[in-house]
């Protein structure tokens, strides 16, 4: 029976190639949906196109001299959900003005039940953030102080679980590389290192928005090391001899 040392993925028969070669490319392509969804929630956040260091701040820092609700449609990425002249400059009004229950009934509820409420509600894509009554809508009228605590221990538990899940079998997959021991080593431990690095500066940001590039930077070598999980040993499998 062979040392475990001398399993290498270029002499596995075929049928286990073609079994890891379909589960590798499924994950990176899983990976790259997961990073087009990442530019889709985010890019509009400043307000501005494309995804930048800017998005990532006014999402997880908030706008602190603005509430929520007027961050995200003055120039944030709800302003394009209010295409009508005036409807802005409403609730923009309404907000300066105390956010009375009245002024919310005559004048904000039906600009937001007509633009905003059917994604805003309990079943809808941003079910997170409800704008459906008076108390829902003046939760996002305080300040905008970004993630709350709660979503980012929600998100965070899921993610830090199921990808470090992920990784551990790419590990298993990648430590049979004919790379040295000591550089397969260190391509195994930095993903997690990463992954714990990325949400733990994702909190941190609320306390210094400076922060979020390095989690820009955590991020983007995690990409980078999921690409080498996977091409290495599809590499191997296919292009290096044994």
């Amino acid at each position: 029976m062979p040392e475990w040392s001398d399993i290498r993925l270029s002499r596995l028969p075929l049928a286990l190639k073609l079994a890891l070669s379909c589960f590798l490319a499924t994950l990176g392509l899983g990976y790259l949906v997961a990073g087009v969804n990442l530019y889709l929630t985010y890019h509009l956040t400043d307000g501005e196109p494309g995804l930048g260091v800017g998005d990532l701040r006014r999402t997880f820092y908030g706008n602190r001299e603005n509430t929520k609700l007027a961050s995200k449609i003055d120039g944030g990425s709800m302003a394009q959900f209010l295409p009508r002249e005036g409807d802005r400059e409403k609730i923009l009004s309404w907000i300066q003005d105390g956010a009375a229950e009245d002024g919310y009934n005559a004048t904000v509820k039906p600009i937001l039940a007509e633009n905003c409420v059917r994604c805003h509600n309990p079943e809808g894509l941003q079910r997170f953030t409800p704008l459906t009554s008076y108390e829902e809508v003046m939760v996002v009228t305080q300040i905008d102080r970004g993630e709350p605590p709660q979503l980012w221990a929600r998100v965070a538990h899921t993610h830090i679980q199921s990808i470090g899940l992920i990784f551990l079998i790419l590990a298993g997959v990648f430590s049979l590389t004919q790379w040295p021991e000591k550089l397969k080593a260190a391509v195994i431990v930095l993903p997690f290192a990463t992954l714990l690095a990325d949400f733990g500066l994702r909190y941190m940001i609320k306390y210094a928005p400076a922060l979020v590039y390095g989690m820009a930077a955590t991020g983007a070598l995690m990409g980078l090391l999921f690409a080498v999980l996977i091409l290495v040993p599809l590499h191997e499998m296919w292009l290096r001899k044994p």
